[in-house]
Formats: C-alpha cells, sequence, structure tokens
C-alpha cells in the first residue's frame, strides 16, 4: 500500500470558552490522503474547517493527535524541523490570499520559496506564466483583480513543490462563473505538480467535481459540540 502523503491520527482541539470551561473543536480520529490524490472537504460555517487545516499547516498546535506528512510525524519534530519539513512539504491556499501589499506578484512568490529550499526566479516566473499572469509579475496586490491575486496565491503554495496543497473556501469571494475556472485551475495545477490536494469549501456544485468529498460531521467527533466555532 503507498504511504499518505497526510495522515491525521486521534487529533484533538480544545479553546478556552467565555465561562472558562473547555469547548472541543477538532477530535478527528483518522483522515489520510494518498499522493497526487484530490479530496474535498465539507462542512458548516463555524464547524471548525478552517482550524483543521491550521493545524495541519501547522500554525495551530494540537492538544492531542499525530499529523503526518509524507510518512514524517511533524508532531513529534523539534520545532525548526517541523517548519522547514512543512515548508518542503505542503502549500497553502489561504481565503484571503494573505499576500503582501508592498511586494509584485513575483516577489511574493520568490519570498514564499525563502522558507523552503530557497528562491529560484526560473521556476517563479514559470509558475505564474502557466497561471496567466506573465504581463503581471511585477504588479502588487493593489493592481490585481481578486481573481489574480488568488493565482498569485496558488503559485506561492506551489512554489516549493509541495506533495500536499491545502485550499481554505479558496473560491469564497468569486462568483460562480469565476468560481469554477479557479477550481478547475487549483485542481489542474496540483495534477500537473504532482501535488495532492485538500479543498476545504461549503458549495455543494463545486464540491461535486470531487470524487471524495469528506464530511466534516463524520470525520469530526467534536463538530456537533454547541459552540464549536472556530
Amino acid at each position: 500500500m503507498t504511504q499518505p502523503v497526510l495522515e491525521v491520527t486521534d487529533l484533538k482541539k480544545s479553546y478556552r470558552s467565555p465561562d472558562g470551561g473547555n469547548q472541543p473543536v477538532i477530535d478527528v480520529p483518522h483522515l489520510a490522503l494518498a499522493c497526487r490524490e484530490q479530496v474535498g472537504l465539507k462542512g458548516e460555517s463555524g464547524s471548525g474547517k478552517t482550524t483543521l487545516l491550521h493545524l495541519i499547516a501547522g500554525i495551530v498546535r494540537a492538544d492531542s493527535g499525530r499529523i503526518s506528512l509524507d510518512g514524517q510525524e511533524v508532531t513529534g519534530l523539534a520545532e525548526a524541523k517541523r517548519d522547514r519539513l512543512r515548508a518542503n512539504t505542503l502549500g497553502y491556499v489561504f481565503q484571503t490570499f494573505h499576500l503582501l501589499p508592498g511586494y509584485t506578484a513575483l516577489e511574493n512568490v520568490l519570498l514564499g520559496m525563502t522558507f523552503g529550499p530557497g528562491a529560484d526566479r526560473a521556476f517563479a516566473k514559470s509558475l505564474l506564466k502557466d497561471l496567466g499572469l506573465e504581463e503581471r509579475m511585477n504588479h502588487c496586490p493593489r493592481q490585481l483583480s481578486i481573481g489574480q491575486q488568488q493565482r498569485v496565491a496558488l503559485a506561492r503554495a506551489l512554489a516549493n513543490r509541495p506533495q500536499l496543497v491545502i485550499a481554505d473556501e479558496p473560491t469564497g469571494s468569486l462568483d460562480p462563473g469565476s468560481a469554477r475556472t479557479a477550481l478547475d485551475l487549483i485542481r489542474n495545477s496540483c495534477t500537473t505538480h504532482n501535488a495532492a490536494l485538500l479543498l476545504v469549501s461549503h458549495d455543494e456544485q463545486l464540491l461535486g467535481d470531487f470524487e471524495r468529498v469528506e464530511k466534516l460531521a463524520d470525520i469530526n467527533r467534536a463538530v456537533t459540540a454547541e459552540g464549536a466555532s472556530r
């Protein structure tokens, strides 16, 4: 059996509630993605989808459980090694893109590369060109449309040739036609670069394109807890 690129086991995360108690947000017994597999993750607003992605990406620390990327347990590594493994293995497309406003599209991608093997200007340019931004490489985010900003964010996510790309509601700010185009672009780009994809969305039509769709309510035992809002 091929080793999964992502495997989550007994992953738990709680937050402090206003009354001082612990509010469970994530309680996932198991989730795995095979190499180059593309999976949609469906859930209601406030059900913990973003928290799960943040845990996988190491933005948030789990209370307990294991997260393995490409066969290596992230949660058991020292901070520097954990950061290096994530930088070389995982790309993240954020819902709000998080592009640096004072930097050009090309510079945003190059900066993303500095967290991995190092800046590769030729590859950064080729990514932007393939995503239709050849004439916009030297434009800052404010000079780009929302769709173009998203393409820069996708190029940055692919910049270190990751094994896995995770995307958090990447079409949420787009109209239906643009959302369809963006989804196709994300999926085709991951296929081209041999990356698995875990994409969070509440859009039933878009998720219908995936062969495998996981419902957060089915894999997260904490999702029914009242007040799970992160």
